[in-house]
Order: C-alpha cells, then structure tokens, then sequence
C-alpha cells in the first residue's frame, strides 16, 4: 500500500471506529486501528501511534470538518449526532475504502468505473463549511470547458456516479447537479454563502428518480407490471421508496409507485423492457411505445 493510500486508509478507519463504538478511549482507538492496517499495509508504510491518531484526528477536524469531540467524564471520542446526520457519511467511507484499498486478485469489481471520487472529500468540507468552490467543467454535449463558480450544497449518487448540487453564483435560486466525472481543476474560495434553509435533498428529490429534480413535472401514479423473474428482481431491488407490490401471482407482479416520470425514469423503464408492460399511466406507455417504435425503425434501416 502506498504511504497516500495509506493515510487515507488510517483517516478512514480511525472515523469509522469512532462511529461504531462512541466513546472509544486512545488506546483502544489505537490498537484497532493498527490491527486492521497491520491487515492491509504488507510493507509497513505506514505506523499507527498514539502520537499519529492524535495527529489524524486533528487533521480529520481541519480537513472533513468532522467535528470529532472528546468526552472527559467517558474519556473517550465520539462524533455528535449532528455531525452524522449532516450526509450519510458510512456511505462516502465505503466509496472512497474501495479507493484506498488494494483488491486481492479473486475480486472482480466494475471497471467501467466514473470518475471525479478523488473531489468527494474536499466537496464535503466545502458544503459542510459553506465556501464556494470553482472548478472547470466539460458538458457531454459540449467540447468547450468552462469555468464555474458554484456555492455547493449537496452530493447525490445514482447508478454509480456522484453529482454536486449547487447553486451557480449570479445564478440564484436554481438549483443545479454537476457531475463529479466532469469537473477537473477543482478549487476551494473564501468566499462563504448562507445556504438556502428550504433545500433539503430529501424533501426536493422525494418524488424523482435519478439526479434532475424537475419542478415543472407533476407527480404520479405509476403502475407497473413485470413477469415472475423481472417482478423479484425489482422487488429486491425497489425502483423508488414508494415502491409497494399490489398484485403478486404466479405469472405477475404488479407495483405502484408515486414519481415524478422524467427523462431518468422513462430511460430505467427502457432498460427493463424484456420484463415490464406500463400499466398506467396511459401516456407513460405511448411515450415507450413510441420510442419502441423509433428504435426498430433505426435497426430495420441498418444495412
């Protein structure tokens, strides 16, 4: 393991062993962290002492922000509730542990893997202490980069890529996702902003599926029907948290949810087609009828 690896490994290590037994005392901080980079670290790149976590937790502090505290009459760390409920920081632990860790050679992860991760923990120190951030930017539809200047207030994930939510600055009021893949030259300001108390990812994404929080499309019911393997297969897996079975047969699976049916949606119909029939509502199943119909002609032109 490399000594930048393996530092971001230790950082890793030393938050998630606080999370997972609050006031922890040093020396038992201490022994667990070097048992499980005695794990990873064959070559001995990195030490763990008493000395090195006192350093990592006070670079944790200034880095993450992570308001990591000790408590004198449990004598040991803890990380305030607060501090936890901020973003689902478990979740980002587990993104960047698959960066920071050496696979053995019978693990056969994804490839095809997006890019921008590396931006995951100086975005989170970003939103966390409210700075605006600039970076370059490169749309798919455009080969021109440009420069932005966002005041950044969310991370979202969906089908294994990263998205900044920020509002651009002199752009107030419309809230916009950045894909982590496209942004490069990524830069911290001092300036600070007051975010916005009404947005909560939450409350603006509960109704959608995918990244794009459209306010002009409606809600709906959406009624869906897939055959015996497909219906398991979503039933394991829920397209939404609104997701509920309403018919279950031998040769069906009905579900219902209440979504908005953007671009993202209708897409994540489409890559299911062997196995889902729209049941309702009516113009959802034109809508992919049509697209039916346009890809056959494409493929019936083909030479």
């Amino acid at each position: 393991m490399s000594k930048k690896a393996g530092y971001l490994r230790r950082y890793l290590e030393v938050i998630r062993q606080i999370r997972h037994q609050p006031y922890i005392g040093l020396d038992e901080l201490v022994e667990k962290v070097r048992g499980v980079m005695a794990y990873y670290d064959d070559e001995g790149n990195v030490g763990v002492s008493k000395r090195t976590i006192l350093r990592d937790l006070q670079e944790i502090r200034d880095t993450l922000d992570i308001g990591i505290e000790h408590c004198r009459s449990r004598k040991g760390y803890y990380i305030p509730q607060d501090e936890q409920a901020d973003f689902d920081l478990e979740h980002v632990l587990e993104i960047l542990d698959l960066y920071s860790r050496p696979l053995p050679s019978f693990v056969y992860p994804e490839k095809r893997k997006a890019r921008g991760a590396e931006h995951l923990l100086p975005l989170i120190n970003a939103i966390k202490k409210q700075c605006t951030v600039q970076f370059v930017y490169r749309k798919f539809d455009l080969t021109q980069e440009q420069l932005r200047k966002v005041q950044p207030c969310a991370l979202k994930e969906f089908k294994g890529r990263w998205y900044l939510l920020a509002m651009e600055v002199g752009d107030k009021g419309k809230m916009k996702a950045w894909g982590l893949d496209r942004i490069s030259d990524l830069q911290m300001t001092r300036e600070l902003f007051d975010k916005d108390p009404a947005f909560t990812v939450g409350r603006s994404y509960q109704d959608c599926f995918g990244i794009f929080a459209r306010e002009d499309i409606p809600t709906e019911e959406v009624v869906l029907s897939f055959d015996p393997v497909g219906g398991s297969y979503i039933e394991t897996f829920p397209l939404h948290t609104t997701q509920e079975t309403i018919l279950k047969t031998d040769a069906e699976i009905r579900i219902r949810l209440h979504v908005k049916v953007t671009y993202d949606f209708i897409m994540e119909l489409l890559s299911q087609t062997q196995n889902v029939t729209v049941v309702a509502p009516v113009h959802l199943r034109a809508t992919l009828r049509n697209l039916y119909e346009q890809a056959s002609i494409r493929h019936a032109n083909q030479p």
